[in-house]
Formats: structure tokens, C-alpha cells, sequence
């Protein structure tokens, strides 16, 4: 985990190669994520959750109820967007289609690429087993009626992201340049379900459980994860429960199934539009 030393040497890293770049301090959120396998615990794609599931993962007291979402992303061939630090992400949300949302997300391993950004959602600090990136995300709010996840109208998208002149700051030269040259990735539909630890120390702490799996079962992988957030502020306390979350989700010995790291990556990797 990064200590405050590093924090202060990134602080003034940032203040030396740009005037404007984010400094760590700004990034108040904090999100952790354990990756694992579930085994035959869950069956493919799974829209419930079972009771193999929550005995593998007894540490856990899981709510019954499942969020089920699908998301795509959405790039250039040649990653046009990836090569200034972009993800768009398109998600419909099925069970709350109110909160489904197009995000612009800015990612790297360190803050100091992303140069004069504001008005966005949250500044946060990414841990992936263990390794961290940043995060400058932007949600903009659509409904499903206009847009089809499993076919995005590209310049519907975009028409969506120019209402938000910072967002649009971010994207629009790109998407000027590229936007004959668009493509999707797969679509992919996540179930997810939230609960949380058995241990008293961090019960206040919701886990979020998800399942990642290709909509149209092509290829036929699954991403399966544990994550939880929480404020720098409380960074201590969350950083054990991390450690806890982790030393168990490894104990149950299920290994870290399809995916070993960013399910954005791995969406992409597996694309054709994108090989």
C-alpha cells in the first residue's frame, strides 16, 4: 500500500511537471478489489446466489437480491482513447435502469498525465490485489430507450457527453478525429450482490460481489471479484480490512479465475474489434 512519504513524493512530483495535474491528496475515495475464482460454488453466469456460494465465502453475510447490469465499452481500434488515459464505458442498468450511465473515466498509475481536470464525480485511488492506480471519473445519466447497449448509436453517445462541456473537454477532439473509426467491445452482464464482513471491526464496510460473464456466452469466461470503498480519511481501517478480506478470499483456496486484474482490460483483450 502507498504510505504518506510516497504520497508527499508524488505531491511534489505533480507540482513539478505540471501546474495543473492532481496531486494524490486530491484523490479522497478509495476502492479495493480482491479477485477470485468461485469454482463449481456458482454456476456459469449465475443470476442467483447459492448456498455453496455462501459457505465457501462464510465470512461474508451476502443479501439476497441481485443487481444484474450490462456494459461495454467503447474505443477505436488502434485505442485512440486508451492512448490519452480513457475508458467510456456505457452500462445499463437492468434492475435500476434510472441509474444507468455513460462514465468517462481517466486511469493511470500515476495522476500526473491526466493535466487540468474539474467538475468530476470523484478522484480515487484504485487497489487491485495489492496494486494501485488512479481514477478521475465523470458520470453522465441516460436512459436505455435511447441507447442500445448491445448496439450503441456511437454519435448518440457522444451527443449525450457534449451536454457536459467538461466531459466534452476530455473527449471531443478525439472523438472529432476518430469518430468513423469507432467500435464496442463485447457486452458484457454482471450480477452482482452486496453484503458484509463477519468481523466486527469492519461490519459497517459493504462488500460488493460481482460476476462478469459475456452476454452472448462468446468467450466463455467469467471475472469474479470482491471490492469495497471507502474514504482516504478512513484509510487505516479500511487497509485492514483489505488485509482481512484478502487472507480469507485466498484461504477458501479457489484460485483468482479468468481474471487476474482490470475487468476493462480483460474486456478489451478479449474483442475482436480490438486484436
Amino acid at each position: 500500500m502507498r504510505n504518506n512519504l510516497l504520497l508527499i513524493g508524488l505531491v511534489n512530483l505533480c507540482l513539478s511537471s505540471s501546474a495543473y495535474a492532481l496531486s494524490p491528496e486530491q484523490f479522497t475515495s478509495l476502492e479495493y478489489h480482491v479477485n477470485t475464482g468461485v469454482g463449481k460454488t456458482l454456476p456459469y453466469a449465475a443470476n442467483k446466489i447459492t448456498p455453496e456460494f455462501k459457505k465457501a465465502f462464510s465470512f461474508i453475510k451476502f443479501d439476497e437480491d441481485t443487481s444484474i447490469k450490462l456494459v461495454t465499452f467503447i474505443d477505436t481500434p488502434n485505442r485512440a482513447f486508451k492512448e490519452k488515459a480513457i475508458n467510456i464505458r456505457v452500462r445499463e442498468h437492468v434492475t435500476k435502469p434510472r441509474k444507468s450511465k455513460i462514465t468517462v473515466k481517466l486511469r493511470a498509475a500515476d495522476p500526473t498525465s491526466f493535466g487540468d481536470v474539474s467538475n468530476y464525480r470523484k478522484a480515487e485511488i484504485d487497489y487491485t490485489n495489492g496494486k494501485a492506480a488512479y481514477s478521475v471519473s465523470y458520470d453522465i445519466p441516460y436512459s436505455p430507450g435511447d441507447i442500445d447497449v448491445k448496439k450503441v448509436d456511437y454519435e448518440q453517445v457522444f451527443k449525450i457527453l457534449k451536454g457536459n462541456s467538461a466531459v466534452w473537454g476530455i473527449v471531443g477532439d478525439i472523438y472529432e478525429a476518430n469518430k468513423q473509426d469507432l467500435a464496442q467491445t463485447v457486452v458484457m452482464r454482471t450480477h452482482g450482490w452486496e453484503g458484509t464482513l463477519d468481523d466486527k471491526r469492519f461490519d459497517d464496510i459493504e462488500i460488493d460481489f460481482q460476476l462478469w460473464t459475456p452476454y452472448y456466452r462468446q468467450p466463455r469466461v467469467a471475472f469474479t471479484e470482491f471490492s469495497f470503498k471507502g474514504s482516504l480519511k478512513d484509510e487505516k481501517r479500511l487497509e485492514q480490512a483489505y488485509n482481512y478480506l484478502f487472507k480469507q478470499v485466498n484461504a477458501v483456496n479457489l484460485g483468482e479465475g479468468d481474471n487476474q486484474g482490470s475487468k476493462t482490460n480483460a474486456t478489451f483483450k478479449m474483442s475482436k474489434a480490438f486484436k
